[in-house]
C-alpha cells in the first residue's frame, strides 16, 4: 500500500471519528439542554401549586356601574398549574353577584389531555349558573386551547389567530441509542405476572411496534373525548358529521378558514368580546366594570434556589420521574 493511500485512509478513519465524538457530544447538549429547561419549568409549576392561594391576580381594566363583564385570562401552554389557577378563578368569578358575563382570553397552544379537560368542566360551572361565556382568541387558540372554549356560547378570533388543530399527540424521548453511547446498560425487571407492564413503559431502551400500538390505542381514545366536545358544543354551526370529521382532523386554520368551517363565530378582538357579552347578559348601560383574572406567577430564583423556594429534593425527584413519562398532550406545534 503506497503512503499516500495510508495517509488517505488515515484522515478517513480520523474524519470519521471526529463526527462520531462531535455527534455525541451533540446528542449530550441536547439531552442536558431539554433535561435542565424541564426541571426549571416544572420547579416553577411546583412552586407556583404550592402557592395557589396567591394564583389569581385581578385587575380593574374599566370602571362603570355595578354590572360587571369578567376576563378570564389562559395563555400559554395548559398543565395542571394552569387548571388549578382556572379551578380558582372560576371560584371567585362565581361568588362575585355583580358579574354578568364572562369572556374566556385565550391565547394558548394548548397543553395536557387531563388539565385541558378539568378546565374544560369547570367552565361548565359558569354556564350552569346561567352566566354568558363568550371565548375571544388572541394570536392562538388551538387543541386544547380550542378544547377548552368549545362550548362557550359565542366564540371570537382575531384577523390573525390560528386556531383549530383538533388532536392528540404524544412525544416520547428513547434513551436507548444516547445510553449505549455513554457505555450506560440500565436494566429493567417486571413482575412475571405483569408483563405487559413494559409495553410502552420503557424509556430506557428503543420502541417496538408493539410499544406504539398500545399508546396509539390511548390516543384514540382521547381523541374521541376531543371530538364529542367538539361535536357538542359547535352542533349549532357544524350539523354535518362527514364536514366535522373533514375539520377535526387535526388541521390548524386561520380565522377567516375557521369561521368558514363553523369552528368560531364571528372575528373581532377583546373589546369586541366585550361588547358582545354584554349584550349576551342584557346588560342596558354602555359602561360595565371590567374586571380581569389572570394568573400570577411566583418569580423563580434559579436551579439552585430550589429549596428557598419551599421546593424540597423530593419534589424535584418526583419532577424528574414525571419528566421521563410520555405525555398525552392536546398541543399545536409547528
Amino acid at each position: 500500500m503506497s503512503d499516500s493511500t495510508q495517509a488517505t485512509i488515515k484522515v478517513v478513519s480520523t474524519n470519521s471519528g471526529f463526527r462520531a465524538f462531535i455527534g455525541l457530544l451533540s446528542s449530550i447538549f441536547m439531552f442536558l439542554l431539554v433535561f435542565i429547561i424541564g426541571i426549571v419549568a416544572g420547579a416553577s409549576a411546583l412552586s407556583a401549586s404550592k402557592n395557589s392561594n396567591g394564583l389569581v391576580q385581578i385587575s380593574n381594566s374599566q370602571t362603570g356601574s355595578s354590572s360587571t363583564i369578567a376576563v378570564l385570562d389562559v395563555s400559554g401552554v395548559i398543565d395542571s398549574s394552569t387548571a388549578t389557577y382556572v379551578h380558582e378563578a372560576i371560584t371567585e368569578i362565581l361568588d362575585n353577584k355583580n358579574i354578568r358575563a364572562v369572556v374566556l382570553r385565550v391565547d394558548s397552544p394548548g397543553g395536557e389531555v387531563t388539565a385541558s379537560d378539568e378546565i374544560w368542566h369547570d367552565l361548565q360551572k359558569i354556564k350552569e349558573a346561567k352566566i354568558p361565556i363568550i371565548a375571544s382568541y388572541g394570536s392562538i387558540a388551538a387543541s386544547g386551547g380550542y378544547y377548552i372554549s368549545c362550548h362557550a356560547d359565542s366564540i371570537m378570533a382575531q384577523e390573525t389567530t390560528v386556531t383549530g388543530s383538533i388532536g392528540v399527540i404524544i412525544n416520547v424521548l428513547t434513551f436507548q441509542g444516547l445510553l449505549e453511547k455513554l457505555g450506560v446498560d440500565p436494566v429493567t425487571l417486571i413482575a412475571k405476572d405483569s408483563p405487559e407492564k413494559s409495553i410502552a413503559n420503557d424509556v430506557y431502551r428503543n420502541w417496538t411496534i408493539k410499544d406504539k400500538q398500545k399508546v396509539r390505542n390511548i390516543l384514540n381514545a382521547m381523541y374521541s373525548v376531543f371530538y364529542e366536545r367538539v361535536k357538542e358544543g359547535r352542533s349549532h354551526i357544524i350539523q354535518n358529521t362527514k364536514k366535522m370529521k373533514a375539520v377535526a382532523n387535526g388541521s390548524a386554520y386561520t380565522a377567516h378558514e375557521a369561521l368558514e368551517n363553523g369552528l368560531i363565530d364571528s372575528i373581532g378582538y377583546l373589546d369586541d368580546a366585550i361588547e358582545l357579552a354584554s349584550l349576551r347578559a342584557g346588560i342596558v348601560d354602555s359602561n360595565p366594570t371590567v374586571l380581569r383574572y389572570s394568573r400570577s406567577t411566583p418569580m423563580f430564583s434559579g436551579l439552585f434556589g430550589l429549596q428557598t423556594n419551599g421546593i424540597s429534593m423530593s419534589d424535584l425527584q418526583t419532577f424528574i420521574q414525571n419528566f421521563s413519562i410520555p405525555k398525552l398532550m392536546y398541543i399545536y406545534s409547528q
